[in-house]
């Protein structure tokens, strides 16, 4: 139990800005911390829905929208956006493999991935903005269900990337995480990540996950393609194309 917990303290370090008075062991888990990715986006999305029905209260629904995804941003540290802007940089420049690769690393900005983010932004703020008040009930708290499952659905996402997919750099996040390995953790991920969609949006939910699989295996192959494998960077960008792609679609949904 206690492998456990300080494997589950290692995904929020990570992936959050959120910290606990118990630090985790990064070098000692990080490769087994995995499959709580799904419960700590669980927990991003407890957050990021009581904001979104408290600033409900008090701003109006411009606003409300470009604080919770200012929010969001700072939840998680930018992480994501930061691989999103960097895959862009890299994965449109036209140039070959390695060239690629040393562009993703290089820490300049470049502009196709301020254009990319600049558009992404936009697109994920005029999602929120369309999203309604909450229609699932959480001890008594009346809550959006999309905002919910947005976070738990793009940290899912990184799972099948990270363990079905060969790690395309030497060295790299890919290989704390042990790209190509670790089945079992998907198995487990995607059962509580089922359940966690189920109860918050019954079938709906579980065709969300679906889609989102089905996404996360275009980009995967994709990305493979252009350069023999993912990278950290990738990881990052599918966890920020997901959330809009679920947000777009569930916005479709019944």
């Amino acid at each position: 139990m206690k492998n456990q917990i300080q494997a589950f303290l290692v995904a929020l370090q990570f992936l959050t800005r959120l910290r606990f008075s118990c630090q985790a062991n990064i070098d000692v888990n990080f490769n087994h911390c995995v499959v709580y990715f799904p419960l700590v986006g669980f927990l991003l999305g407890l957050i990021l829905a009581l904001g979104w029905q408290g600033l409900g209260l008090v701003v109006l629904a411009p606003v409300r929208a470009a604080l919770l995804l200012a929010l969001a941003v700072y939840l998680s540290g930018g992480l994501h956006l930061d691989g999103f802007i960097d895959s862009m940089d890299g994965l449109l420049s036209g140039r070959e493999r390695e060239q690629k690769l040393a562009i993703m690393k290089d820490s300049y900005v470049g502009a196709h991935g301020v254009t990319a983010t600049i558009v992404l932004l936009l697109i994920k703020y005029s999602l929120l903005l369309s999203l309604t008040d909450g229609k699932v009930y959480i001890v008594d708290l009346s809550l959006q269900p999309l905002i919910l499952l947005m976070p738990v659905l793009g940290r899912w996402a990184m799972l099948p990337a990270v363990t079905c997919y060969p790690y395309a750099r030497k060295q790299g996040l890919g290989r704390l995480f042990g790209a190509g390995q670790g089945f079992r953790a998907l198995v487990v991920a995607t059962v509580i990540t089922a359940l966690i969609c189920w109860l918050v949006m019954g079938p709906s939910g579980l065709l969300l996950l679906l889609l989102t699989g089905l996404l996360v295996v275009a980009w995967s192959n994709w990305v493979k393609r252009l350069l023999g494998g993912l990278t950290g960077d990738t990881y990052g960008a599918l966890a920020e194309i997901s959330e809009v792609f679920v947000l777009t679609v569930g916005l479709l949904l019944p």
